[in-house]
């Protein structure tokens, strides 16, 4: 599960997507857990839902609605994403269920780089090839990898794992949290590491570290 705050205009819009799940018990699964993240990290109250190319009859919609409303949101609409314009010049937060499970555990990969104002979050590990530029923000509750510039802001363990890493090609951050230890780029210009890095807890304290390939 990811979501994705892309700073493209001056409107707040949360979209849900439940397009690929086909059962009603399926979809208030993936609702649920995508309320939970949503009222974590966003501050958005309307909420809408792309249901895809599905139909959902009136006792269905309510169901959904009454789950949104429990959350403290606002169901503002159903949306099918086989209609979503794609050049709608908004500000759009999608919760997008489309990831792999390794071992267990959710991976997410994305293979772009991330721009200023866009944030990233899932809760599980995430894999990024491309790079990740100043004003750019990265959360997940497993482990960050960046194939590419980690610029931004990166929060890895965010749900508490003390055992997660972030690593980096290139690793020159302007923030770098771990469960709840952060690290801030000193002041001044951060010599630049052609090796890639790793982060983690060591003794209580984040510590980067040359990553051993």
């Amino acid at each position: 599960m990811t979501i994705e705050l892309l700073a493209n205009g001056l409107n707040d819009e949360v979209v849900i997507d439940l397009s690929t799940f086909d059962t009603l018990e399926e979809m208030k699964n993936q609702l649920q857990k995508s309320l939970a993240i949503v009222h974590k990290y966003g501050k958005e109250n309307q909420i809408y839902i792309d249901v895809g190319i599905k139909r959902l009859t009136e006792r269905q919609l309510r169901e959904l609605e009454s789950m949104v409303a429990e959350n403290g949101f606002y169901l503002k609409a159903l949306k099918n994403s086989e209609n979503r314009n794609r050049h709608d010049n908004r500000r759009e937060t999608v919760i997008n269920p489309n990831t792999q499970f390794v071992e267990g555990a959710e991976t997410v990969m994305l293979c772009r780089h991330l721009r200023s104002g866009q944030k990233i979050f899932t809760q599980g590990n995430i894999v990024i090839l491309g790079d990740i530029n100043p004003g750019a923000e990265i959360i997940a509750g497993g482990n960050i990898l960046v194939m590419g510039s980690l610029r931004g802001m990166a929060h890895a363990g965010a749900l508490g794992d003390e055992e997660a890493v972030i690593a980096a090609f290139k690793l020159n951050p302007t923030q770098l949290r771990i469960a709840s230890h952060i690290t801030r780029a000193p002041d001044g210009e951060r010599l630049e590491v052609n090796n890639p890095e790793i982060a983690r807890i060591r003794a209580g304290k984040v510590v980067i570290e040359r990553l051993k390939i």
